[in-house]
């Protein structure tokens, strides 16, 4: 499950701020929305945010350090690993500190049910052509 950074209004109009475990933003929207609360927006929380602010731009992902997960992960792939094995291997070996806080995030959102290439796209680190790349397959 991940944390989601939630702000809805009750009947009265009393705003609330508030992070929230759930599976997707969608389930945690829904659940808020069926006890009757208007909501606002649901984020997620984590790596790239932090209360709710983008983190600057030193935190970007190398090309190298990109293109040597990407070979790995095709490799794993096509030995016939499942997805989430391939994920918790690289996971165990990465040492890059920040792909491996999104690789963690894109594990646990694909254990959530979310699609690969969704997962990939909620960092917004990925390149289009990548997460398009991995929905095309």
């Amino acid at each position: 499950m991940a944390e989601f950074l939630v702000k809805v209004a009750d009947e009265q109009g009393h705003l609330k701020h508030q992070v929230e475990q759930g599976y997707s933003e969608a389930e945690v929207h829904d659940r808020f929305a069926q006890q009757g609360y208007l909501v606002y927006w649901v984020k997620p929380r984590g790596l790239l945010t932090t209360g709710g602010v983008q983190l600057g731009r030193r935190n970007r992902l190398k090309a190298t350090t990109f293109l040597i997960f990407n070979q790995q992960f095709l490799t794993l792939m096509k030995a016939g690993l499942p997805i989430l094995t391939a994920l918790d291997l690289l996971i165990k070996r990465q040492r890059d500190k920040f792909l491996l806080q999104l690789l963690e995030n894109v594990r646990d959102r694909v254990k959530g049910g979310e699609s690969l290439s969704d997962a990939f796209s909620a960092q917004r680190v990925f390149p289009k052509m990548y997460t398009t790349t991995l929905m095309a397959g």
